[in-house]
């Protein structure tokens, strides 16, 4: 396991919808959702930063549900 490091919020944004997470809302974060197989409903945010902070991408990844590797290439 790689060491994590701020992303671009674009980069964020990309791993969000490659993996079937859709823009729900844009406020003062934007939400992200997806229904998962087993019917639950996956929801996470993003701040409107340019650079996502190392804090903010460990919570996606608990939220989403997916491996940590996606976010460290």
């Amino acid at each position: 396991m790689g060491k994590l490091k701020p992303l671009s919020q674009n980069k964020v944004i990309g791993i969000l919808e490659s993996n079937g997470f859709r823009e729900v809302r844009s406020g003062k974060h934007i939400t992200f959702k997806r229904v998962a197989k087993d019917g639950r409903v996956l929801t996470t945010w993003l701040p409107h930063h340019r650079t996502v902070t190392v804090f903010v991408i460990r919570y996606v990844i608990r939220q989403t549900e997916k491996a940590r590797e996606e976010f460290e290439k």
